[in-house]
């Protein structure tokens, strides 16, 4: 009876869905899957250490290539290594083998997830980012008398709590929420409390806000309050020189930056 894979190992295009769009690596046998039952390819775990060494050689300079794909292919290779290897060790020590093997998969399932969460925290923070530009443009023609500002989105994961604590004179640490009552807000939201009128907060309001962006806006103790309220009404103007840099660029007849030579 032929052997067979007792298991099924994913093809690296299955494993990360956006190599296919690399030209560059789409020739590097990157759609080779293996079912689990389908006759051994005896070629098959060497051809998958050539991909990781092809690889490794196009990461130095295809910025499209990241650590992660360049893991998830050694791992890969070493699932069909052993898997290979299984049939020539005997009966006591298969089971150990496809505990590895597994071992493997579960290691490259979580590389792939760990990869996917970082790629769509990068993207979200853009976003914010790029909303951001736009919102300071809007706060900073806002008249001065008139005090009615937008707020930012938060582009920051976690909350901010340290930075508030450090920001602080002593005699106002008790203004300052335990970290245990803190709900950390989602990057690209905006704060439930919002108040457009700047002028009316006060030195807790500042804390809360220092926690829900976990920015200090670069407030120091020693400012008292009308000080702090000038530092977060400039913070919330401050990326509009940004956002008229762009505009400027736009109407320049440009259409998009190129990369220098």
């Amino acid at each position: 009876m032929a052997a067979t894979y007792p298991i099924a190992v994913p093809s690296l295009a299955d494993m990360f869905p956006e190599l296919p769009q690399i030209p560059v690596v789409t020739n590097c046998r990157i759609d080779e899957s293996k079912a689990a039952g389908d006759p051994i390819d005896e070629d098959a775990a060497h051809s998958a250490e050539q991909t990781v060494h092809v690889l490794q050689a196009l990461r130095r300079t295809v910025p499209e290539l990241t650590d992660a794909h360049i893991e998830g292919a050694k791992n890969r290779a070493h699932v069909l290594r052993a898997i290979h290897a299984s049939r020539a060790v005997g009966p006591g020590d298969i089971l150990a083998t496809l505990n590895d093997i597994r071992g493997n998969l579960d290691d490259m399932q979580r590389n792939f997830t760990e990869t996917l969460e970082q790629i769509q925290a990068i993207m979200q923070r853009n976003q914010a980012m790029i909303a951001n530009i736009r919102l300071a443009r809007q706060n900073h023609v806002v008249p001065r008398d008139r005090d009615n500002y937008t707020p930012l989105q938060k582009t920051t994961s976690g909350h901010g709590r340290n930075l508030a604590v450090q920001a602080s004179r002593q005699e106002h640490l008790n203004q300052i929420p335990p970290s245990a009552t803190i709900q950390v807000a989602e990057v690209g939201t905006c704060p439930p409390f919002w108040n457009p009128v700047i002028d009316g907060y006060t030195m807790r309001n500042i804390f809360q806000l220092i926690i829900f962006y976990n920015d200090d806006f670069d407030i120091q103790p020693v400012d008292n309050v009308e000080v702090r309220k000038y530092k977060f009404r400039h913070w919330l103007c401050s990326l509009a020189a940004s956002y008229l840099a762009l505009d400027r660029y736009r109407s320049s007849g440009k259409t998009s930056f190129t990369k220098s030579r």
